[in-house]
């Protein structure tokens, strides 16, 4: 492949280095991630492409009854033959910590895009435990916004749990997951431009160009909303004219990065920082 026209921007050569282990949707997410030089990719889905799929996601007809990750595993060679692209038709949430381990331990970026919140609440506890980037994207309600959350160790203070504790609340007293039902295929692109630029800023941080310096930029504020329907409210409340005023040029498709603080009693990562504050005072 010839990256030249986007090597001043992405740190490629780092990038065909680097192995992304997807859970759940984000498909057209992982084509571009490729398309920008992504050298190994695990897709995880049990899933087949029903026809639903077919309005909302990078499926075509032809595709039903397929295996979701089989299929995109096969655009990822189409795009570079030479890409690593493996399949696991699993559920995300049964396998146990050693076989996660073995199938996964290698990895440099966790994206989590499941319909299932008990997949992110895995995911957190995983990513922090191995000490890796994570990466979480969904849809609000009918489509109408999007939520970007990441976690890099030793720069993010707040993991997932710590910002979205009041989901895990929610989910133990039985509310269930949020559907996205509603959502057209341009809200998913929508959500997986914005992620996909943060993916590129984890796996390449550090590097001297505006993809590698994006992570250090947004520091603690980990936590991205994308408003796709210029009416979107949450709980009544336009979040983003709080953030960006009331000016009429403030109308839709942008994005707001909140800063979050850590829960000093987050079940997943007080442990990590306690057992950093220990070594720190014993050096």
């Amino acid at each position: 492949m010839d990256f030249s026209r986007i090597s001043s921007s992405v740190d490629v050569e780092a990038l065909q280095g680097k192995h992304v282990t997807a859970i759940g949707g984000c498909y057209g997410l992982m084509e571009g991630l490729v398309k920008c030089g992504l050298g190994g990719a695990s897709l995880v889905d049990f899933d087949t492409v029903s026809p639903s799929n077919i309005a909302r996601q990078d499926f075509n007809s032809t595709d039903i009854a397929r295996r979701k990750v089989e299929v995109v595993a096969e655009r990822l060679r189409r795009i570079n033959p030479e890409v690593e692209a493996e399949t696991h038709l699993l559920n995300y949430c049964a396998i146990s910590a050693e076989e996660h381990d073995q199938l996964f331990g290698h990895t440099d970026l966790f994206i989590f895009a499941p319909d299932f919140f008990l997949a992110n609440a895995r995911g957190n506890r995983e990513a922090v435990r191995l000490q890796k980037p994570a990466l979480f994207i969904g849809l609000y309600s009918g489509g109408r916004a999007a939520e970007i959350i990441f976690w890099y160790p030793g720069l993010t203070p707040a993991c997932y749990r710590c910002i979205c504790s009041s989901r895990y609340l929610a989910f133990a007293q039985g509310q269930g997951n949020i559907s996205s039902t509603g959502g057209t295929i341009f809200d998913l692109r929508i959500a997986d431009a914005v992620a996909g630029q943060i993916a590129l800023g984890l796996l390449t941080h550090g590097a001297d160009n505006r993809m590698g310096k994006l992570i250090a930029k947004l520091g603690n504020r980990n936590l991205l909303q994308t408003k796709i329907d210029p009416d979107y409210t949450l709980g009544g409340k336009d979040i983003f004219r709080r953030y960006l005023g009331d000016n009429p040029a403030n109308f839709s498709f942008t994005t707001i990065a909140l800063p979050m603080e850590r829960d000093p009693n987050c079940p997943d990562c007080s442990a990590m920082h306690n057992t950093q504050a220990e070594i720190g005072r014993t050096q």
